[in-house]
């Protein structure tokens, strides 16, 4: 019988689902919950992890449930992740040792970090084989992690061919969560998991005044509460909202990804993005291909 964790993480995340959400140029950027749906009106998700379950609905209570008994329930090694990732194959963008992540990643954060975000080390770490950009959260607040807020440069992945920006109608990212510290439920279990992965997923195009705006088309919530990893795949489709769609511009224009506060450290990482145009053909970024 193993200790299968129940998704009650998500008991400890009322401060992060009431913190904004948004840069200091997001004009609309709180979430007050994480929906737990794998559609959404305007993306859907296919979930592949390691024994997934969905993550509850967040409330105010900030205790962490105990376990529950699972029979079943076997831990895979991350030797079978690569087999997991849904685009990696014919991906966009892939990523390597030796790049300069911060020429097309940053954290964002209001206030100087004041708020709800946390610090992050940025790096490109090759896991189970596979190169991919590892975001590590620094800073906790009350017992927990604070939220890793990331945006990835459009005009820099789309450089010198800006004109297929307007193109891309769907987002795809392979992401995998990895447990660094273990999580301790109410009854003194403890366990190495990633335990929730619930956040966001935003466009932010430029709206040609220096300003950009916010589209949070996914909410997700995930959860690996048997293995020390899960991976997902996280899918949004701004070409059917208004807006929502990126320009042919050099201007500043980003695809955010944010997780919101957890009590246990777990790395989060990004092995791909993908970018389809309305027929679902890939769109390349010509200096970031295999």
């Amino acid at each position: 019988m193993k200790k299968f964790l129940a998704c009650a993480l998500a008991l400890t995340l009322t401060s992060a689902m009431f913190a904004s959400c948004g840069s200091s140029d997001d004009s609309s950027s709180s979430k007050a919950e994480a929906k737990t749906t794998t559609t959404t009106t305007a993306a859907t998700t296919t979930t592949e992890a390691t024994t997934t379950t969905a993550a509850p609905e967040s409330t105010a209570d900030s205790t962490a449930a105990s376990g529950t008994e699972s029979e079943g329930e076997a831990a895979k090694d991350i030797s079978e992740m690569p087999a997991t990732l849904k685009n990696y194959e014919e991906a966009s963008v892939y990523f390597k040792k030796d790049m300069d992540v911060a020429s097309i990643v940053e954290p964002f954060a209001e206030k100087d970090y004041e708020n709800d975000e946390s610090h992050v080390n940025l790096s490109v770490e090759e896991l189970a084989g596979i190169p991919m950009i590892k975001v590590e959260t620094l800073d906790q607040d009350n017992g927990n992690y604070k939220i890793p807020k990331i945006r990835f440069h459009m005009e820099k992945l789309f450089e010198g061919q800006e004109a297929d920006l307007e193109k891309i109608f769907t987002i795809k990212a392979d992401v995998v969560t990895k447990a660094v510290g273990e999580f301790t439920g109410d009854d003194g279990t403890k366990s190495l998991v990633p335990g929730n992965f619930m956040g966001a997923f935003v466009t932010q195009p430029t709206t040609g005044d220096g300003e950009n705006s916010w589209n949070d088309l996914y909410d997700f919530g995930e959860a690996e509460w048997t293995s020390e990893w899960g991976s997902y795949e996280l899918t949004m489709r701004p070409g059917i909202k208004d807006g929502a769609t990126f320009v042919n511009s050099t201007d500043p224009q980003y695809v955010s990804i944010m997780r919101w506060g957890i009590p246990n450290q777990a790395d989060f990482y990004i092995a791909d993005l993908r970018f389809e145009d309305e027929d679902g053909n890939v769109i390349a970024c010509a200096k970031f291909g295999k």
